[in-house]
């Protein structure tokens, strides 16, 4: 008899943790980077799951989606993409899908298991991000959209007869680590070369069509990598297009010191 009220209890354990079949449950969760906005929304319906990973550019404009369908054991989420076509969220990598909701403080997140680089040694390496309910991030202190980083932009101009400027960091350009961006915008031609130096800083460049540029890495003899995101230095050797390009400014973190942003256009 205490046997079987022993699995009776068990039963009643782990179906208050799923929900009951038939019953679809909506989830949300995001995650601030470098790169952009990354959402997962979730529906969660008996041990099945389905949904979509939302990567953003970081303008609030272009978003890409990536379906993906699985199985719910418990807590843990095991997961495919349509087609098998992985997020793209260069230049980290998703390394897992088997994923793991967790419940700590009374708030539930999502956790991931990833490959980025880690800009305290500028190496790649795995490890994991959690995602938070979406509606547990004020909006204050959500990552700034591209309108919001046009505001505080201070424009460059070079000297009569020069093709170079240098422009203080520190603390009178508010930088603060990932959260207070300093933002700078450059007129400049199709073609024409730009060279981005600001030691100490994350250095990440908006096209005059608002999206984030991105170049191409080589590592490990010949692998190709893509990034939008570069430590200390940044160089466009060929300009898109005319316009106004977005220079946003980031510390990695507090115990880097900025000095100088130094920008450099040839034709």
């Amino acid at each position: 008899m205490k046997k079987i009220a022993l699995i009776y209890l068990l039963c009643m354990l782990a179906g208050a943790h799923a929900p009951a079949s038939g019953q679809t449950i909506s989830k949300c969760f995001r995650a601030d980077w470098l790169q952009g906005e990354r959402i997962i929304r979730l529906e969660i319906n008996g041990n099945k799951v389905s949904g979509a990973f939302l990567a953003g550019d970081g303008s609030g404009v272009n978003q890409s989606a990536y379906n993906f369908s699985g199985t719910r054991r418990g807590n843990v989420l095991t997961v495919a993409f349509a087609g098998n076509k992985l997020p793209d969220v260069s230049p980290s990598e998703m390394k897992s899908l088997v994923w793991t909701l967790v419940q700590a403080r009374g708030k539930e997140t999502l956790r991931i298991k990833f490959s980025g680089k880690n800009y305290d040694t500028n190496k790649f390496e795995e490890s994991f991000a959690s995602f938070e309910p979406c509606d547990a991030t004020p909006v204050d202190k959500r990552r700034p959209l591209y309108a919001e980083l046009l505001k505080t932009a201070q424009t460059i101009r070079f000297a009569k007869g020069a093709n170079s400027a240098s422009v203080p960091l520190g603390a009178n350009a508010g930088l603060q680590a990932m959260k207070a961006p300093a933002t700078f915008l450059l007129h400049a031609a199709k073609s024409q070369s730009l060279d981005i130096t600001a030691h100490g800083c994350t250095i990440e460049v908006y096209l005059p069509n608002r999206k984030l540029y991105q170049y191409v890495e080589w590592e490990g003899g010949g692998e190709k990598t893509y990034a939008s995101t570069g430590l200390d230095q940044m160089t466009i050797e060929a300009l898109p297009a005319t316009g106004a390009y977005l220079i946003v400014l980031r510390k990695p973190n507090e115990a880097m010191e900025p000095g100088t942003l130094t920008v450099t256009v040839k034709k």
